[in-house]
């Protein structure tokens, strides 16, 4: 009995030496692996947290006495992790320290060898850690909260960066400061302000903010001005703890009609008053667009794949299924392309399919079946445009490729001779805003269905389709686009001969006839492929490519036309007010009779395709099954999933 009042006795003055110490950080304490990452190329690898200048005002006299990390492995040099305090992340600490990393993905506590106090008179403050790590594993660790700008930075190639735009969150490290008030500290997180709407459309423009004090907010004010607008909303009886975020909707942002509104939220009278001590980070602002109302977007799915794949026919159905289920819950259409890469190159592989290898994480060794979408990757998946093939994530990254703008709409107009086989093509290019880099690309791509050939595990005569067949400009990332003026139309023309066959153009003489791994694969003649123009269609599209980090690519639209056909996307019209939808808008009806594909309205394209992926004749009747139809109808597609009995 005496042993257990003296251990209550020993906790109670424990707590009692502690009664007054703040933890100071930005992150939720709750730690989740799934928000491990690296950044870079290097194996030193870090993360900072910054306190600004007025935080530092109001903190002036007290004291640091210790500071906690997370981290996400223990595999460092050493297994250890070098913490430092600094007033700049490019000058030599104030204090520094070595911490033993006994476990990771907890708490590790850094003593200071001599309490740091707070002057006051720093501009700023920053406490972090580096550590030296294999290439394998990850270091760094957020909270996976929303970003918040000037306060989180990582270690990156040789230089710190900010982490804000990067979906990370806050990185988990704390400080604890001795003798604090309890204070509310409002921080501006990233607010979607730059996100996709759609004039006349019901939208969610909100905005959001990081309590990042120590005790909580139960009211504020938001002063939104639009323009010359200037509005408040009020906000009470709130309970937004610290470390929480808090959105909401931002109102008197009109968004009856196209174009570009300045917008800016100020959070001012934190708890009926001045009371956030730092007041400098609350404001949040922006430019939100209203894109036309009929806007039109496809999204690019780009699978890899190999004739010698023995998964890839699994993979090919898995894209397919996933491609079907996006279609039917999203606006956007979906265009495919197949590049044979990825495995080992075949009797279809082209000099650019070999290029496209920059998009996995290692080009030095891929994989397939693999597959990418817009070219872009989604951080809750991977760090890299190229994933392994899984139904549920192929839908997600066509979902994450549907919160993007598209920044353009596009024009591919064609006309096809087929007795000389000549094609004359013009491909036009409307930036509706401005884009978000000066270094933009676009690309026009040959496609080609019902290739029959051998496939491992699905035999000699195989179907391959949306086969790549080379590119127009001549160039496996394209042609930059020099002028992107909002709503100055960009126009490419060109007129080339369609060969009765595509030499595979990654089998060069040299492969084919002298030595070397793949010499001798191949005859001439067998990558000789023979073309069939109906089955061809032309893929267009305008991206942002960086040559240096495949992190940094995206695709802001695309369009597909058979050949001698074309296609505006109706974004690509004179911009209009939106005072509602006429009867041309209205989708059109798809049935199926004695089974026969019918198409209600004018329809200038028709695609049928087995659930296996296969395209089979659009005017055929149909045996028993499921199938999906794709058509064109004034100018817009449509798609629909269809029983045939």
């Amino acid at each position: 009995m005496n042993k257990f009042y003296l251990g209550v006795a020993s906790a109670l003055l424990l707590l009692a030496t502690n009664i007054n110490a703040t933890e100071i950080g930005y992150a939720k304490e709750k730690i989740n692996r799934a928000y491990t990452f690296r950044l870079g190329s290097t194996t030193k690898q870090g993360q900072a947290i910054r306190l600004s200048h007025a935080k530092l005002q109001a903190l002036k006299g007290k004291t640091i006495d210790f500071a906690e990390f997370v981290v996400g492995s223990k595999n460092t040099t050493g297994g250890t992790i070098d913490a430092f305090i600094t007033t700049s992340l490019d000058d030599a600490p104030v204090a520094e320290g070595t911490v033993k990393i006994t476990k990771a993905l907890s708490k590790l506590k850094w003593t200071l060898d001599k309490p740091y106090t707070i002057t006051g008179d720093e501009q700023e403050l920053y406490i972090g850690f580096t550590g030296d790590i294999k290439t394998s594993y990850k270091l760094l660790i957020s909270d996976g909260s929303y970003d918040i700008d000037g306060c989180n930075f990582a270690y990156k190639d040789g230089a710190w960066v900010d982490t804000y735009g990067m979906g990370q969150g806050s990185a988990h490290i704390y400080i604890n400061v001795e003798g604090v008030a309890d204070y509310p500290d409002v921080i501006m997180g990233k607010s979607n302000f730059d996100a996709y709407f759609k004039a006349g459309d019901a939208n969610d423009i909100s905005a959001r903010f990081v309590n990042a004090g120590t005790t909580a907010i139960k009211s504020f004010d938001a002063k939104v001005t639009v323009g010359d607008n200037v509005s408040t909303q009020h906000f009470d009886n709130l309970t937004i703890n610290p470390k929480d975020t808090y959105s909401f909707k931002v109102e008197g942002v009109n968004s009856d009609e196209e174009g570009q509104r300045d917008v800016r939220v100020d959070i001012v009278n934190v708890n009926g008053g001045d009371n956030d001590i730092d007041s400098s980070d609350n404001v949040s602002s922006g430019s939100v667009f209203f894109y036309p109302h009929n806007m039109e977007r496809s999204v690019l799915v780009e699978g890899f794949t190999g004739q010698d794949c023995p998964n890839c026919p699994n993979g090919h159905l898995v894209i397919n299924n996933a491609i079907n289920t996006a279609e039917a819950s999203l606006s956007d259409k979906i265009i495919e392309v197949s590049h044979h890469a990825g495995y080992y190159p075949d009797i279809f592989t082209m000099s650019e399919d070999d290029s496209y290898r920059f998009y996995y994480s290692n080009p030095a060794s891929t994989f397939a079946p693999a597959v990418m979408v817009n070219r872009n990757a989604d951080a809750s998946i991977s760090s890299f445009p190229v994933i392994q093939i899984e139904y549920a994530n192929i839908c997600n990254l066509i979902y994450h490729a549907a919160q993007s703008k598209p920044y353009v709409s596009l024009n591919l107009a064609t006309e096809l001779d087929k007795d000389t086989r000549e094609l004359k093509v013009k491909f036009q290019i409307k930036p509706h805003t401005t884009m978000p880099t000066d270094h933009t690309l676009f690309n026009v791509f040959l496609v080609q269905d019902s290739l029959v050939a051998y496939q491992s595990n699905g035999g000699s005569d195989y179907i391959h389709n949306r086969v790549f067949r080379g590119t127009l400009t001549d160039n496996s990332w394209g042609l930059v686009v020099d002028d992107l003026t909002p709503g100055k139309v960009v126009t490419w023309e060109k007129t080339i001969t369609i060969p009765e066959k595509i030499h595979s153009s990654y089998w060069t003489d040299d492969l084919i006839d002298g030595t070397g791994m793949y010499s001798g694969k191949y005859k001439v003649d067998q990558v000789d492929i023979a073309t069939v123009l109906k089955n061809m269609t032309l893929v267009a599209y305008v991206a942002q490519y960086d040559n240096t980090d495949n992190s940094k690519n995206i695709v802001y639209n695309s369009v597909e036309v058979k050949l001698g056909e074309s296609y505006k996307q109706a974004g690509f019209g004179e911009a209009t007010a939106v005072k509602g939808v006429t009867a041309d808008d209205q989708p059109a009806a798809i049935s199926v009779e004695n089974g026969k594909v019918r198409v209600q309205g004018d329809c200038s394209k028709v695609s049928v395709y087995n659930l296996a992926g296969a395209q089979v004749d659009a005017n055929a009747t149909l045996s028993g099954g499921v199938y999906i139809v794709k058509a064109i109808v004034g100018g817009k597609q449509i798609a629909k999933k269809v029983l045939v009995r």
